[in-house]
């Protein structure tokens, strides 16, 4: 074998082995990677307002609503997992009221009064695509539901409040600063 021969054979070994190693550090990810993995959307660090309000006869100084008409709490995610989710406040001290509506008849109900974690189906939440190619949805309270987070004592200016949603066995975080009016 000539000197040519054998320095071009050793340059397209190594020609592919790089190729072989770029295709691995770019494209392999790009293409074995799950375009919207499921987790929390919203909120994640962000202000929200603290509200004085009244459900169904109860009253909440300085809470925090999720509800379908503020679009606080945002989840996300295409893969179906199971029939319920659950949510965990972290914070010490803070606690969540979830209210459903029971239709005209038995108007708001209370399922959770102050827990720690509460249940909800995943049918609590509408999944909408982000764009008309409905690859990425991102769920949004219904109508029908409302959860409450609030403190037993006095809230904080810019108080972090964290919380876990879980969802199929997969963990993920969202937080919030308490933020006031004034």
């Amino acid at each position: 074998m000539s000197y040519e021969t054998s320095f071009r054979i050793k340059v397209l070994i190594i020609a592919l082995i790089f190729g072989i190693a770029i295709f691995m550090i770019v494209y392999y990810p790009l293409l074995s990677h799950q375009t919207n993995p499921w987790g929390v959307a919203a909120p994640k660090g962000q202000i929200i307002l603290a509200q004085n309000f009244s459900l169904d006869g109860v009253s909440y100084t300085n809470a925090i609503p999720f509800t379908s008409s503020n679009n606080a709490l945002v989840l996300k995610g295409n893969d179906d997992m199971g029939e319920t989710l659950t949510m965990r406040v972290t914070t010490p001290d803070w606690c969540i009221d979830l209210w459903v509506w029971g239709g005209s008849s038995s108007g708001w109900q209370r399922k959770y009064e102050c827990a720690r974690e509460i249940e909800m189906s995943q049918y609590a939440f509408k999944r909408l695509p982000t764009h008309e190619a409905n690859e990425i949805l991102y769920w949004y309270l219904e109508s029908g539901y409302v959860i409450v987070l609030h403190k037993d004592g006095e809230v904080q200016k810019d108080e972090l409040v964290n919380f876990t949603v879980t969802y199929g066995g997969k963990t993920d975080w969202g937080a919030f600063k308490v933020g006031f009016k004034g």
